[in-house]
């Protein structure tokens, strides 16, 4: 979508421009923004719901600063509880800054999504018009936009793009950009938003105050700049987060402080002692900490004998998997070596709970048992908002578990956009908070109910009542009973037991606290803020310290993480379970607790344990029982989706490069029938691709290869249903997708030139260096004495010969393809392009050509035959 202004000079515009202003309501815009040196963005909310320019602006109601005209993310806005909220939209963006520009006739440059304009000097410069807004799917492909110079970047699908001449005298000159974002429930999104200059012929920059800060508008240019604007933004929104979360910290910290003073007149869990509590000359991975001392009395019980405690490299692939979701990079398998070995182990496990991929990693997990489903095609077909933001942003600023838990149920902020307030969502489901309460009750407190979502439940106490009554507190009223919630009285279901229904269709069910012997709802009255929010007294219930039962369950849903087992099992249903070691779990229990039931320090005194390091041993099904469950040594653990994922493309440097999670990049839908989840940088940020009859024209085949690799090893497309254990079941998918799938075989083995392996082959002084660093990469571990007789006499032919010159040709960009989006989808043609697409993606990653493709094709052998070996795809 090309609109290409006439070239003009500006002065030329003349007396007509001041007539126009006037009647577009723009004011004056002579002053520099007050920060010189940087470009004033302010926010303009409560514009009308229309696309045109009759708004007229008054008092801004946020502001920020950038370093350039080029916008593609924004800071975001946070309640004062520190949760994201939604800016009002549609709302007026506005960027000003004072530019000295150099003298002579110059090109400017103005690209927009949305309706846009630029002024010069308090005169109209460059406008982009508002899209079209309906679209049907049926609409002609667009051709692809002819580029303005030879590398400049392509103009992105929706976008428009107008440019005209100026004439500069080397003085300071005002711009000023407006945009209007989210009109007619539009996603508000900035798009690439930028305004360009051309500093030299037939070369672009975008336009900044600062003249020592260049940045080519070229991809290269742009990718760099909008990351490092991402990257400063993500961590300011964490001090914003702090800061204005100021008073709901001092809550929270009240609130721990009344857990410690409950939690320190209850009865004290004794810990047995050990004979080999105080031998001398031991590291500190080889002491005895209070779990051993648990775990030790049970297995001198049982006359069992434990696993030695694994070595440092196995420990070093499983600590990062199991703290980051990845196996380490070259930096951090360095960095673990130059440690001391007698500290080496802690100090490891401190870096990582630091690493904010602690968060990356656990978010998976969590929407699994939350059921975050956010569907990116309509998103409102009985699926949830993608929370998963809220989720990351807790993980990453460590926030109490109590106090996740209490937002979870209180279900305020952000809907659509990455709130928690996107958990409340349940459309075309006659009782979505039954939905809600049968998830926090297993999440939470083991608690199975999905049965009573109908009847009685045959194998468990819970009443229907029970559901209902937790149903109408997350309801915040009486619940109603629809008629899909029973089933004929006179049906006479027999599964064992009877199956009883004790609600009749049409029963209004009160807000209240169903469960008695868990904790009385009694307690919560002290702590409440609203005596009147049933959902806040629920999350109080919930997490109050006197609820023993919510701080084991967390802890034995991280023990099951880390060992494979569970001291209760199933983790996520406790009706009949009994733990393995009770003792254990309360004191457990009651370390998180009483540490502000803060996830990383009760990892942090987990993993420093002998029972965690212990070495894997063969399975004999003892562990199934709770007798005979004794955690003598490590389960064998299958590396999840996500972790193989994220690790296989760690182990050669290459980046996911797959399509935004959106089938409506031009942005012309509303959210209630598109979500977009961004780009992924990390396997959870995947979602399900499929959409209406499988169109091939809405297909993304790039993601479709990730996610048939991840679907293969357990990964859940839809989550409309809660889950704490993926079916880790083996299957001939599994090493066939790794094997010869198109991720497999097309990404991850193919030495391209953005891959890390051809880095190290291209450098490598010897086949032998390049044989230990290439293992040690992929395994974590050095290559054994057989493993380097056999790779080195694979790689030694032609190794020295190996190098070569790449051709002219290997250096021209492809021309930007034809833009298919939902509005054009129905097109034959927007089919073609995607067939045409999906073809290229088969033939994997360009292959490099500064090696040989004999010698090539050797390497690549060698890197298959190590990220197909079952030792990549288990946890050590």
């Amino acid at each position: 979508m090309s609109a290409v202004a006439n070239c003009c000079r500006v002065r030329s515009i003349g007396a007509l421009l001041t007539v126009l202003l006037f009647f577009t309501g723009f004011h004056d815009f002579a002053a520099a923004p007050a920060n010189s040196g940087s470009v004033l963005v302010e926010i303009f909310e409560s514009a009308p719901d229309e696309t045109n320019w009759k708004f007229v602006p008054s008092n801004a109601s946020e502001s920020f600063h950038e370093t350039a005209f080029g916008f593609s993310s924004m800071p975001t806005r946070y309640s004062n509880k520190g949760i994201k909220v939604d800016r009002g939209a549609p709302f007026l963006f506005r960027a000003s800054a004072t530019v000295n520009l150099p003298s002579g006739e110059r090109r400017i440059l103005l690209r927009a999504r949305t309706g846009a304009r630029l002024f010069m000097d308090g005169k109209l410069l460059l406008t982009a018009p508002f899209p079209k807004l309906v679209a049907d799917g049926h609409e002609e492909v667009p051709e692809a936009p002819l580029p303005l110079a030879p590398n400049i970047r392509y103009l992105q699908p929706g976008h428009f793009e107008t440019i005209t001449n100026v004439w500069c005298d080397a003085a300071p000159h005002t711009f000023v950009l407006e945009a209007m974002i989210g009109s007619k429930g539009r996603r508000p999104e900035l798009g690439e938003l930028s305004v360009s200059l051309e500093s030299r012929r037939d070369f672009f920059v975008l336009l900044s105050p600062d003249s020592g800060k260049t940045v080519p508008l070229t991809d290269e240019g742009w990718n760099e700049y909008a990351a490092a604007r991402s990257a400063f933004w993500k961590a300011e929104d964490a001090k914003q987060r702090r800061l204005v979360g100021a008073g709901e910290l001092k809550y929270w910290q009240w609130r721990h402080e009344q857990a410690r003073k409950v939690l320190a007149r209850m009865p004290g869990i004794p810990v047995p002692s050990s004979k080999d509590q105080v031998r001398p000359g031991r590291l500190p991975h080889e002491r005895v900490t209070e779990i051993d001392r648990f775990i030790e009395k049970r297995l001198a019980e049982a006359g069992a004998k434990p696993a030695p405690v694994v070595d440092d490299w196995s420990f070093l692939r499983r600590v990062t998997l199991d703290l980051i979701g990845t196996i380490p990079n070259p930096e951090q398998i360095k960095e673990f070596r130059r440690d001391p070995s007698a500290t080496r182990r802690a100090a490891v496990i401190d870096r990582l709970l630091e690493n904010e991929s602690w968060a990356d990693h656990w978010v998976s997990y969590w929407q699994d048992v939350l059921a975050e489903n956010p569907g990116i095609l309509k998103p409102m077909l009985n699926n949830t908002g993608p929370f998963r933001w809220w989720v990351f942003e807790s993980l990453v600023d460590n926030k109490p578990f109590d106090r996740f838990v209490t937002e979870l149920v209180m279900m305020e902020g952000s809907v659509n956009y990455g709130g928690p307030g996107g958990f409340s969502v349940a459309t075309e489901n006659d009782v979505p908070m039954a939905a809600k309460a049968q998830i926090v009750a297993q999440a939470f407190l083991g608690m199975q109910m999905q049965c009573a979502r109908c009847h009685d439940a045959p194998y468990h106490h819970f009443k229907q009542h029970d559901l209902f009554s937790l149903a109408a507190m997350l309801k915040k009223e009486p619940e109603k009973v629809p008629l899909s919630s029973s089933i004929p009285t006179n049906s006479n279901i027999t599964i064992g037991r009877v199956v009883k229904v004790t609600l009749k269709p049409g029963s209004m069910v009160q807000p209240e606290w169903p469960f008695a012997e868990v904790v009385s709802s009694d307690f919560a009255e002290g702590m409440l803020r609203d005596a009147n929010n049933s959902r806040e007294k629920l999350a109080v219930l919930l997490t109050d310290a006197r609820n023993e039962r919510f701080a084991q369950v967390l802890v034995n849903r991280l023990w099951k993480r880390f060992f494979g087992w569970g001291i209760v099992e199933p983790v996520d249903d406790w009706e009949t379970a009994t733990p393995s070691h009770p003792e254990l779990l309360a004191w457990l229990g009651r370390e998180f607790a009483s540490h502000d039931y803060d996830l990383k320090h009760i990892t942090r005194v987990i993993l420093n344990s002998q029972a965690y390091q212990r070495a894997v041993r063969s399975d004999d099904g003892s562990a199934n029982k709770r007798e005979t469950r004794l955690f003598a040594a490590s389960a064998r653990r299958r590396l999840e989706a996500e972790q193989l994922v994220d690790s296989l493309f760690l182990a050669v440097g290459k980046k996911f490069e797959a399509e935004e999670m959106n089938m409506d990049v031009d942005g012309r839908r509303p959210v209630k029938e598109f979500n977009n989840l961004g780009l992924p940088c990390r396997a959870w940020q995947f979602a399900s691709l499929s959409n209406e009859r499988d169109r091939p024209a809405l297909s993304m085949p790039r993601a479709q290869q990730v996610v048939d690799t991840m679907t293969a090893f357990g990964w859940r497309e839809s989550r409309q249903n809660p889950l704490t254990v993926r079916d880790a079941s083996p299957n001939v998918l599994q090493p066939a997708s790794l094997a010869n799938g198109l991720m497999g075989n097309g990404r991850i083995t193919r030495l391209s030139d953005d891959s890390a392996i051809t880095e190290l082959a291209v450098g490598a002084k010897s086949a032998s260096e390049l044989v230990e660093a290439l293992v040690t990469r992929v395994l974590t571990r050095p290559p054994t004495m057989e493993e380097k007789r056999m790779f080195i006499a694979h790689l030694k032919q032609g190794f020295e010969e190996r190098h070569a010159e790449p051709s002219a040709a290997s250096g021209y960009r492809k021309a930007a393809r034809r833009p298919v989006s939902w509005s054009n989808h129905l097109n034959p043609e927007a089919t073609r392009i995607k067939q045409e697409l999906e073809n290229e993606v088969r033939g994997g990653d360009a292959a490099t050509e500064r090696l040989k493709p004999e010698w090539r094709e050797r390497m690549e052998d060698v890197v298959w035959a190590l990220v197909n070996t079952p030792e990549f795809v288990f946890v050590p």
